[in-house]
């Protein structure tokens, strides 16, 4: 297995890019909200592939029925 190496211009622009993520993701709130919007994405393009019919304002009300909310 070969080895990829770092770069130091290329260090330099990773740590520049986690030191913007870690400001706008300062508490551990904003972090679960990244997380949970990635995973998301992530559901309805799997449901998209499976053929479901699903769109992310779908999905978004599946899961507030899902919590015990409202019907639209």
């Amino acid at each position: 297995m070969a080895t990829s190496t770092v770069r130091p211009s290329d260090l330099a622009k990773i740590r520049a890019r986690l030191e913007r993520w870690r400001k706008r993701h300062d508490t551990p709130a904003k972090v679960a909200a990244a997380h949970r919007r990635v995973v998301l994405s992530r559901v309805v393009e799997s449901m998209a592939f499976e053929n479901e019919p699903v769109s992310m304002d779908r999905l978004r009300v599946l899961l507030k029925i899902a919590k015990g909310g409202q019907h639209r």
